[in-house]
């Protein structure tokens, strides 16, 4: 029997911009420098890792990945409109075009993680399969499962390209509490199961930095990915 999904049944639990551009190897002297201003505009920003060629950064926003030719900003659980989102992501990125003197975006790319939980793996290979995305008989293929765990399309035109990912999954999350919460369990293990849809958006033509702003760009784009995904689960 099929099972009716929406976007709405989907819960974000992680947003990514990654802007890339011609090698910056300006990186090489000014890394310390787009640490110092990312420290300033940020809350309890820490170097986790340190290497000529890139370096990624935590903070209570989320988390900065610099590489010579690439930058991202990652945050979990954001805000469903990803207006705050898109804030944090403009000031990283004007700081790290600002220090690496960048001009022009070879490719804007938002990505976005949603997820709708199920009892067990099987079921979510069920909705998965009853949604129909598939032409072909659902039966066990190649000696393998009898349904698809995980389905991938890709869409791309002159200005703009989608790729859209779900995907029936299942992990854990084993945590270690420290002794001084003094807490009635020392240690918290959970199993995750459910369907997960990954959506890439990006662009395909080089983009001029003074005309993208992510302020307006992300929170449209997402729009736009909630809008397809909707008429994708609806068909």
């Amino acid at each position: 029997m099929p099972i009716p999904l929406s976007a709405d049944d989907f819960k974000l639990y992680r947003g990514v911009c990654e802007v890339r551009y011609e090698d910056a190897y300006l990186i090489f002297d000014r890394t310390g420098i787009v640490f110092q201003r990312v420290r300033e505009s940020f809350t309890n920003v820490e170097v986790m890792n340190a290497s000529p060629n890139g370096s990624t950064f935590n903070s209570a926003e989320g988390r900065f990945g610099l590489e010579v030719a690439q930058s991202r900003f990652t945050a979990d659980k954001p805000d469903h409109s990803l207006e705050g989102f898109s804030t944090h992501c403009k000031k990283y990125f004007d700081i790290v075009t600002d220090c690496f003197e960048i001009q022009v975006f070879k490719r804007i790319g938002l990505r976005t993680f949603a997820r709708k939980d199920f009892e067990s793996v099987e079921l979510a290979e069920t909705a998965l399969s009853s949604i129909g995305l598939l032409n072909v008989e659902v039966k066990q293929r190649f000696g393998a499962a009898d349904k698809p765990n995980e389905i991938i399309i890709r869409w791309e035109g002159k200005d703009i390209g989608a790729l859209f990912r779900l995907k029936a999954e299942t992990g854990r999350i084993d945590l270690v509490l420290p002794p001084e919460l003094e807490m009635p369990e020392a240690e918290i293990h959970k199993r995750i199961t459910g369907l997960v849809i990954d959506v890439d958006f990006y662009t395909i033509k080089p983009v001029e930095k003074a005309q993208w702003d992510p302020i307006s760009w992300i929170p449209q784009s997402i729009r736009t990915v909630r809008r397809e995904v909707n008429a994708i689960l609806s068909r």
